[in-house]
């Protein structure tokens, strides 16, 4: 019983490598030196006028085509057919089935392959029967082509009218070309120096095009492209390969697991990858640039970038107006002359030196920004936020996040809660807010509000800026007040601590050490308010 079975099995898996191969022998091998196996070789020539306006017309399979352009009005065709089989009889036999078909009418010359009957061709182990027709075909310059062919690679140079290639399964090179299509798979494709638009469509195998002086559209599967000198527009599409533009006009590129890269685009560029990283490099227009998975970077934009990203880093120098938008990355940007727009989240932005105003969101990540000439609105929660050479209005607000400002000249907003706040060399009015953190103001040339709870809060006036009003407000920490010369009407109160002063104070009402109120330096100038409990108040000389 069990031999019956094994041999069932046995007959069901030899009809299955039967089947198997007598698919794969419906695409018989190109004919190639086999220890043992005879061989045949069959030359074909033919030489037929063809004007500028008229089409060379090559069809074959199983071979190489080579196609060059000439100053001339001819077609000379060289055909060199070879066979190999396990006999010199049958060698010979299938070397004189295959015909060449050539015939010319009013549209130009026709060349075809006629290969024997594919389907009786079965393939035996170490016995192969196998067959190839390679073409050498010299052609006007000025007059177009048209060749497919398939399980071999096509060559066409000097050819400068109308091109079109459809191939698969072998190379594709096109050099010195007019304007053309390129159709290809499971092979690579090689232009260069294109005068017209050129077109190429390919799968499974990489694309390389130097030199088009028309548009490119390049279209790709599981390969990587390569493009460089293009002087008018590209448009690439690509999957699972690396595409790289260099010396470009207008670009719009479409990618996927595949680094992307672009040096030298004369024009706009926008690029949609993802999965892995963007790089741009001296773009002269604007850039818009989308990926995600992926870190993207860019440099020389002469116009404005918008980036939109997740789970990756932005990074960004020498650009006009910036938009960034990502989510579990890093943002940093520099020398940027225009506005800058962030948003993020779940990580940190760093910002030097931007000529524009600048807007920063995030989340769970730092804010470092220095050298923005315009100002500052920046808010993160759970994060710190240091700004420094600030040349407009600053507004920063956080949670759970120190707070650090130096050098702003204009006003500073500061709001934040469990956090400390820090802020010197401001040359405007500052406000600042928060609680279960200090505030430390130093060198303040404006009005001080400060409200505060269960902080410390030092307050310094910038020397001989003269009085302005101070107002101050804490819980459960020290007041120290720092003043230059100035008249002032002071309110100080407490509870649990006491107030001190080293300016002398003009007292009105009632005298206690939780409770002053007076003039300072004959009073009438600015409004001193200061608000303590638990703890105590002091008013010092600025020095």
């Amino acid at each position: 019983m069990k031999r019956v079975i094994a041999d069932g099995l046995n007959r069901w898996f030899c009809v299955a490598i039967f089947f198997g191969l007598a698919v794969f022998a419906s695409a018989p091998k190109v004919a190639a030196h086999s220890e043992g196996q005879a061989q045949a070789k069959r030359e074909f020539n033919k030489t037929l006028p063809l004007n500028a306006d008229q089409t060379l017309a090559v069809e074959n399979k199983f071979g190489e085509v080579r196609v060059h352009g000439e100053n001339s009005r001819e077609v000379k065709i060289t055909a060199t057919i070879r066979t190999q089989a396990n006999s010199q009889d049958k060698a010979d036999q299938l070397a004189n089935e295959i015909r060449i078909e050539v015939s010319q009418d009013s549209q130009g010359v026709k060349v075809r392959t006629v290969n024997p009957d594919e389907s009786l061709v079965i393939v035996r182990i170490h016995k192969e029967t196998s067959y190839s027709v390679d073409y050498d075909i010299a052609m006007p310059s000025d007059a177009k082509l048209w060749a497919k062919n398939a399980f071999g690679s096509v060559d066409v140079r000097g050819v400068r009218a109308w091109s079109e290639v459809v191939n698969s399964n072998g190379n594709v090179t096109l050099h010195d070309s007019g304007s053309a299509k390129l159709t290809n798979s499971f092979g690579s494709v090689d232009s260069a120096n294109a005068s017209g638009k050129l077109t190429v469509i390919n799968a499974n195998g990489s694309v390389t095009v130097q030199g088009v002086k028309g548009d490119l559209d390049v279209k790709d599967r599981f390969g990587s492209i390569t493009v460089s000198g293009v002087q008018g527009a590209v448009s690439a599409s690509g999957g699972n390969g690396a595409v790289s533009l260099t010396d470009v006009g207008t670009s719009v590129v479409n990618n996927s697991f595949g680094a992307f890269s672009a040096r030298n685009v004369r024009g706009d560029i926008t690029v949609n990858n993802n999965n892995s990283t963007i790089d741009v490099n001296t773009v002269s227009g604007s850039a818009d640039l989308k990926g995600s998975f992926g870190g993207i970077s860019f440099s020389n934009v002469t116009g404005k970038v918008r980036c939109t990203s997740a789970n990756a880093k932005v990074h960004g120098t020498m650009a006009g107006d910036v938009f960034v938008k990502t989510s579990f990355g890093e943002v940093i940007l520099e020398q940027i002359s225009g506005q800058v727009e962030v948003e993020d989240s779940n990580s940190g932005i760093t910002v030097r030196d931007a000529k524009g105003y600048a807007t920063l969101t995030t989340s769970f990540g730092a804010i470092e920004a220095s050298g923005l000439a315009k100002g500052v609105r920046a808010i993160n929660g759970n994060g710190s936020i240091t700004v420094s050479d600030v040349g407009g209005e600053t507004y920063i607000k956080t949670t759970f996040g120190a707070i650090s400002a130096q050098r702003v000249a204009g006003n500073l907003t500061a709001e934040d809660s469990n956090g400390s706040v820090s802020a010197s060399a401001v040359s405007g009015d500052v406000s600042a807010k928060t609680s279960f953190g200090s505030v430390k103001l130093e060198d303040i040339a404006g009005t001080i509000t400060v409200v505060n709870e269960n902080g410390s809060v030092s307050a310094a006036a910038r020397p001989g800026t003269g009085c302005k009003n101070i107002s101050v407000r804490t819980s459960f920490s020290p007041i120290r007040i720092q003043l230059g010369q100035g008249f002032y009407t002071l309110s100080a109160r407490t509870s649990f601590g006491r107030i001190n002063s080293e300016l002398p104070v003009t007292s009105s009402g009632e005298i206690s050490g939780e409770s002053l109120n007076g003039t300072i330096g004959g009073g009438g100038g600015c409004t001193l308010s200061l608000s303590n409990s638990n703890s105590g108040i002091d008013i010092l000389k600025l020095k």
